[in-house]
């Protein structure tokens, strides 16, 4: 049996990813038990290592997730970064954003949706098998919701805002073809849930 693992040294940002995940998860009951099916699903399809190129990694899924509930009509998630807070004493500066963000209990902000687990699912699947512009959206935590795709990444397939580095696109291990491939999981995950 193999075991798979990152391993960072002083790399605080690593440490404001998880801490930003975590508060993610607290504010809505819906969202670990969605994400423990996203990461179950996309490591049974094989669609979960960056590392070994043309899929992606844990934490984009997550991040895809994240943006996902963030766009809800009504939203599920907030937008931590543009939430009025102090800065953090762990505050960065990159590219001239600060790398804080909101972590007081939102916990109920997501209490005027009503959406359930499966119903969540699946437009999650349908979300990004049918409805997602590969050619023109971009996936932005830090915005809290789609933007259009910036110059410097209009030839990336799947572009995925990284919400500390908005410089850096998440999807970017990904190709035309493995982009394909990832439309179609989501398409067939999509039917599987509709027989």
């Amino acid at each position: 049996r193999q075991l798979a693992c990152d391993l960072n040294v002083n790399n605080t940002l690593a440490l404001q990813n998880s801490k930003m995940i975590k508060t993610y998860v607290a504010i809505d009951p819906r969202v670990r038990p969605l994400a423990m099916v996203i990461k179950y699903w996309t490591k049974r399809r094989g669609i979960n290592d960056a590392g070994d190129g043309g899929t992606l990694s844990t934490y984009t899924w997550i991040c895809m997730l994240i943006s996902f509930l963030q766009t809800r009509e009504p939203p599920i998630l907030p937008n931590l970064h543009e939430t009025p807070h102090t800065l953090s004493k762990d505050n960065l500066v990159i590219h001239g954003l600060n790398s804080s963000f909101c972590c007081e209990n939102m916990e109920g902000f997501g209490s005027d949706n009503h959406e359930t687990l499966g119903g969540l699912l699946y437009a999650f699947f349908r979300k990004f098998g049918y409805e997602f512009d590969y050619n023109r959206q971009v996936v932005s935590i830090r915005s809290g919701s789609l933007v259009s795709k910036r110059e410097h990444w209009r030839d990336d397939k799947l572009c995925i805002e990284e919400p500390f580095d908005v410089r850096r696109n998440l999807g970017n291990s990904v190709d035309e073809a493995s982009v394909k491939g990832l439309q179609l999981e989501f398409q067939r995950a999509v039917s599987l849930i509709l027989e």
